[in-house]
């Protein structure tokens, strides 16, 4: 992969951090660590993915989340904001990659929350330039970027107590996929932060990075600090509940006034800079980010307009790069209880993944009754290469298929159920292909056979599972193949009314891809022919190569100009122009 900011190499890294020494280690961050740099390198910061303990890391994740960081570098709206870490450089590939940034970092947030040394003014620094980057972030036209896992721990504080988002490792939509649909992710966000409304619905919105953030305010204010999963020794209760408890029991007497109610530690409102008016809006404004109603909860964009109100924001304009602004409006509280009262039941209902033991159902031979009964709401599992040999019976010359744009097809089976293999290889076809693109390609391909909507069509191939080795990449579709569409094209057994009711589906399935509402654009294929296309044994076709597909879920983010359609399919209009578009030109070769 060709980064659009600069490389470091690994033995770069060991010099600016002193070979990683831990003294040097700042924090963890969600899937790694964070370190600083020294000496001359001290206005480096430097965050290396590695296997964590708490989180579940899979085959090719991490390379992903450093080929997204790259790709943010290339929207100048992310880069824009001040409260925004710059990038410098990357580190990639390699078994450990890592983002460089330029940024002296004194700590992050999550290790100075329970600090006497960390004041009032340096927090409510926090909370307010914190609030702008993600309301800024979600502002962006027309899919928003989502963080989705907002903590204490991913924000960066500068020498001056500026806070620097710095970790994007799920961040969706903008010029990124839009991954807020996904079915059956394994990775959410941070053990504390997670939005319940999410684990009941699956589904990711901005008003759950409002929940985390709310989650972040509350450590703040209160100087409670949430606890990695792995570090608790009692059955504790998250901030969020601690806090509902707390408001409960104000509730509960008799001349309980909802304008006196403030979680603000009692050390912090004896600094000068604090007024009582203060730690009560914000205790408000932190108990409506985490309502368990996520429509009651305030926009990013609303949170930033009531933390402008603040006394000593107001009072303190020029440290926080503002001009005065009017006066504060009222504030409610509402589904208080509503957490508490269902908390057992929303966390009995979070999904645990478990691909090594289901690939051992796989083999076996209930594979059949488990792909008809599970296969389409399960996470495509985990596959080594000595899996996909297995598979192919060592990739077989009677499993052989043909050749796609971008690798090789093969039948295979698993148990006693036929499937489809496909590998993806820099040394086939006449598409050049440089170093990550295939790995960005297979990228692609799982977000979009993730989506409901790809996996509700019946001419689009269902992923069993994919392989992500180093460079051996490949994937497993739930497909009994006849043949591909190449090899059909000239067989008498292929009659003229299945090429017909063949055009028809075809034709459907474009139509499909080209039938996106807003926000979103039409999907683009701009590799449509034959060797793309696989036969079922009913004559249906499926698609499965996605190697070339813009838009959608996928945005139209820039994509390498240098990889064409296949000879003789490209439309002519594309050469001269530069432009792609979904002309049926395959339709011809069998009509």
């Amino acid at each position: 992969m060709a980064p659009r900011i600069g490389g470091f190499k690994p033995e770069a890294l060991e010099i600016v951090t002193d070979g990683f020494c831990e003294s040097n280690c700042i924090g963890r961050f969600q899937f790694g660590k964070v370190y600083r740099g020294v000496g001359e390198f001290s206005d480096h910061t430097v965050k290396l993915f590695e296997k964590v303990d708490n989180y579940e890391v899979q085959p090719g994740d991490n390379e992903g989340r450093v080929q997204d960081e790259d790709c943010l570098t290339g929207d100048d709206r992310v880069l824009s904001h001040p409260n925004m870490v710059e990038f410098l450089g990357i580190s990639y590939p390699t078994e450990r990659p890592a983002v460089v940034y330029k940024m002296q970092a004194l700590d992050t947030v999550h290790n100075l929350l329970d600090k006497d040394s960390f004041s009032w003014l340096q927090r409510v620094k926090v909370v307010y330039g914190f609030a702008s980057v993600v309301a800024s972030l979600h502002d962006c036209r027309p899919i928003p970027y989502i963080l989705r896992n907002i903590s204490a721990a991913h924000i960066m504080l500068d020498q001056d107590y500026n806070p620097k988002l710095y970790d994007f490792s799920m961040i969706s939509g903008g010029i990124l996929p839009d991954k807020r649909e996904l079915l059956n992710q394994y990775v959410r966000g941070c053990h504390g932060y997670i939005d319940p409304d999410y684990v009941c619905n699956g589904k990711w919105s901005e008003k759950c990075d409002v929940f985390a953030f709310g989650v972040v305010l509350l450590g703040l204010i209160s100087k409670k600090v949430v606890l990695d999963e792995a570090k608790k020794t009692n059955p504790e209760p998250f901030l969020y509940e601690w806090a509902y408890s707390e408001y409960q029991m104000k509730e509960q007497e008799l001349k309980f006034d909802v304008c006196k109610f403030s979680l603000v530690h009692r050390c912090l409102e004896e600094e000068p800079l604090f007024s009582f008016q203060d730690g009560v809006k914000l205790t408000v404004l932190a108990m409506q980010c985490v309502d368990f109603n996520p429509l009651m909860r305030p926009t990013m964009k609303q949170v930033v307009q009531r933390l402008r109100k603040l006394c000593i924001i107001q009072n303190n304009p020029d440290l926080f790069d503002l001009e005065n602004t009017p006066a504060a409006s009222s504030f409610s509280i509402s589904g208080i209880g509503k957490l508490l009262m269902r908390k057992l039941e929303v966390y009995s209902k979070m999904p645990r993944n478990m691909p090594k033991a289901l690939f051992k159902k796989l083999m076996g031979n209930d594979f059949s009754k488990l792909i008809e009964k599970e296969l389409q709401y399960l996470a495509p599992i985990i596959l080594t290469y000595d899996d996909l040999k297995r598979i192919t019976d060592g990739f077989s010359g009677e499993n052989y298929i043909d050749i796609h744009q971008f690798g090789k097809l093969y039948h295979g089976k698993i148990g006693c159920r036929a499937v489809t293999v496909k590998t993806l290889e820099a040394t086939v076809g006449t598409s050049i292909i440089k170093s990550g693109d295939n790995e960005n390609r297979l990228n692609d391909e799982l977000v979009l056979l993730q989506h409901p909507r790809f996996i509700s069509h019946p001419h689009i191939v269902k992923l069993i599972g994919y392989c992500y080795e180093d460079e051996r990449l490949g994937a497993v579709y739930d497909l009994e193949s006849l043949d591909c569409l190449v090899n059909l094209i000239e067989k008498d057994s292929f009659s003229w009314g299945c090429r017909i009711d063949f055009a028809i589906k075809l034709a459907g399935l474009i139509k499909f891809l080209q039938d996106s509402k807003p926000p979103y654009t039409s999907y683009l294929l701009r590799n449509l022919f034959p060797n793309n296309i696989l036969v079922d044994k009913g004559y249906n076709p499926k698609l499965f190569n996605f190697g070339m597909i813009t838009g959608g879920i996928l945005n139209d983010r820039e994509r390498v100009i240098y990889v064409h359609g296949w000879k003789y399919y490209i439309d002519p209009h594309t050469n001269c122009y530069g432009m792609s578009t979904n002309r049926l030109i395959v339709l011809g070769d069998y009509i």
